[in-house]
């Protein structure tokens, strides 16, 4: 808010914004969360907009989220919800491998699973990967790292 006023004051119209997408994000575009002034919206959509990742049907990610710290507030609770997920996904990695035995091929066989249901996600995918990662020695690596 200080910013944002301090700046409008010299006749800038501030935008912050928050952006997730990590590496896919940085190749095909991110999503991108814009708030501050919303009369600098209209300067930047466009850029902003064709610039983001597309949904199937084209539309962009991006979209206007609301005034001063309204786009990296929405960051923040996308990375809350994200870190909880990934809580989740250490809960039942332990409880796989520590209450039901099992290895790091069957555990990325259930990954796999999930990520083909209602629990289909980015974290969910990477995980079945990772489980299923061999080293040199055809060992699965979370075996070593873990």
């Amino acid at each position: 808010t200080r910013r944002t006023k301090e700046l409008a004051e010299k006749g800038i119209l501030f935008i912050g914004t928050g952006v997730s997408g990590g590496e896919e994000g940085a190749r095909f575009g991110p999503s991108i969360m814009p708030g501050g002034a919303p009369d600098a919206w209209p300067h930047v959509k466009p850029i902003f907009q064709s610039i983001a990742a597309k949904v199937a049907d084209g539309s962009p990610c991006c979209d206007w989220v609301g005034e001063e710290g309204a786009g990296h507030f929405v960051k923040m609770v996308h990375n809350g919800i994200e870190y909880g997920d990934m809580q989740l996904i250490c809960e039942a990695y332990d409880v796989m491998q520590h209450a039901l035995g099992m290895s790091p091929a069957e555990m990325s066989a259930v990954f796999t699973q999930w990520n083909q249901g209602k629990l289909d996600s980015y974290l969910i995918e990477i995980t079945a990967d990772i489980l299923a990662y061999k080293d040199e020695d055809g060992q699965p690596m979370v075996d070593k790292i873990l």
